[in-house]
């Protein structure tokens, strides 16, 4: 697993960011007790900033994604007039960009190809022990993870590296679903576009 040297320092650090959608895996919206199971597609993230808008007018915050850690000033300029940055878990500040590592994954529970957006640093964390063991990161496409939310006085996110159980998991359906999202013009690239879809160009 290949990580910058700006996401091995910030993991001395703390960040927080979410992801949504069907073809999302959504870690921040799994119950507790239900763990789920996914397998990496790719070896090495795709890495980002995440920065996250309120409409004035109200209603859902946006996700601004950046390929370099922005500046208040471009992040001005992205969100424009219509949006306003949003504040911290504690209301104190506005909330600091966070640095993302994003996959593509094969969700075995729904069997399907998913996007995995991990911008919690404590997350990314536990991403970067298996990916950086040698252990695990010769042939890491092989293991199977296992995620799960906790909650107690905060909540906060649990990964496991499991071996693979081939007769509950069917490698050959996973390649399938894998090169036919491929063959349909597949682009985890596009998440950094506003509103871009990694599994359609419109």
């Amino acid at each position: 697993m290949k990580l910058s040297a700006s996401i091995l320092d910030s993991i001395e650090q703390d960040n927080e960011g979410s992801s949504s959608k069907d073809n999302y895996l959504s870690y921040t919206k799994l119950e507790q007790g239900k763990p789920a199971n996914f397998a990496l597609l790719e070896q090495d993230p795709l890495e980002y900033w995440l920065v996250w808008a309120d409409p004035k007018d109200g209603g859902n915050g946006q996700p601004f994604r950046f390929v370099d850690k922005p500046t208040d000033d471009e992040i001005d300029l992205e969100i424009g007039n219509e949006y306003v940055r949003s504040m911290n878990y504690d209301k104190t500040a506005v909330r600091k960009p966070s640095q993302c590592l994003t996959w593509p994954v094969y969700n075995w529970d729904m069997n399907r190809v998913q996007v995995l957006e991990v911008s919690h640093i404590s997350l990314i964390r536990q991403f970067a022990k298996y990916g950086l063991n040698k252990k695990y990161s010769k042939n890491l496409l092989d293991w199977d993870f296992e995620l799960s939310k906790i909650k107690a006085d905060m909540v906060r996110y649990d990964l496991l590296i499991v071996p693979r159980d081939e007769d509950e998991h069917d490698e050959n359906k996973m390649a399938k679903a894998w090169m036919q999202v491929e063959k349909s013009g597949f682009d985890l690239n596009r998440v950094l576009m506003q509103k871009g879809d990694p599994f359609s160009e419109s």
